[in-house]
């Protein structure tokens, strides 16, 4: 066992060394090697020698005008009437600033040149890099020329130790862990609940047909009708003695004793004078 890691470990110590010689086979001496040390010195001087403010105010005037920026770039090289020719495209000089800018708080107080790591040229462009040392984080400042020798790409990144990149990304890791179990535990609990839905539904079903029910109006309770007397025979008993009474009156008036003679076919009321003083 302890032989087999022996191995490994040798085989990965080869390795590194492999890459590194192959690194550094990369990384040749160009013919303008002194002019990318001194143009790299001279862009991180100027921007440690601002403050974050000046910083601030810089890159938000360049963003405000960009477009007037880009045109006077394009068509004049040279800086004013110095001769001097304009090493960047608008988009690099902008992002010299803000790629420094955004990471101020890693870097800390400037301290000095650290190591020229030198340059690759591919496809008729040089990448030159530079490593700054700093109070905090060393800075690596990259830069890409085109065949003029115009900056066309800028990156100003802080160099972190092996042990604060092995920190971070444990802290993305359990991060990203945590994210997950959160959302499988908000998922299960969304699940567990679903037990509890058609009880509530059941629940709302009844309240609502209670609701219908007593809605509903009930109907009116009436009284059993009171029967009314049979209008016939009170009438019949009023004709019978009004039959009588008249029989006997006529009698009375014919001096006759008994009314036995007499048949009553008919009665009419006689409107006159003497029917109403009667």
């Amino acid at each position: 066992m302890r032989r087999s890691m022996k191995k490994i470990i040798s085989l990965l110590t080869l390795l590194i060394c492999v890459m590194s010689l192959a690194g550094c086979a990369e990384r040749e001496k160009l013919p303008k090697e002194d002019m990318y040390q001194t143009k790299s010195d001279q862009y991180v001087k100027m921007l440690t020698s601002m403050s974050e403010e000046e910083l601030n105010e810089l890159i938000a005037g360049l963003e405000g005008d960009f477009e007037d920026f880009e045109q006077e770039v394009a068509l004049y090289r040279y800086i004013g009437g110095t001769g001097q020719k304009f090493d960047f495209t608008a988009d690099a000089y902008l992002a010299l600033f803000k790629s420094y800018a955004g990471n101020l708080d890693e870097f800390g107080a400037y301290v000095g040149v650290k190591e020229y790591e030198g340059g690759v040229e591919k496809d008729g462009e040089v990448t030159y890099d530079v490593v700054y040392e700093f109070e905090k984080h060393d800075m690596r400042l990259s830069l890409v020329y085109d065949s003029h020798d115009v900056v066309t790409t800028v990156t100003a990144d802080p160099i972190y130790s092996t042990g604060e990149i092995l920190e971070k990304a444990g802290m993305n890791t359990l991060l990203g862990m945590g994210v997950v179990f959160a959302v499988l535990i908000l998922i299960s609990l969304i699940i567990s609940c679903f037990n509890f839905i058609p009880a509530i539904e059941r629940k709302f079903s009844k309240k609502k047909a209670a609701e219908k029910k007593a809605a509903v109006p009930a109907a009116p309770v009436t009284s059993a009708p009171v029967p009314a007397a049979a209008p016939a025979e009170t009438a019949v008993a009023d004709d019978l003695e009004l039959v009588a009474v008249i029989t006997a009156a006529v009698a009375a008036s014919m001096g006759t004793a008994s009314a036995d003679g007499f048949v009553v076919r008919s009665i009419k009321r006689k409107n006159s004078q003497k029917w109403k003083r009667a």
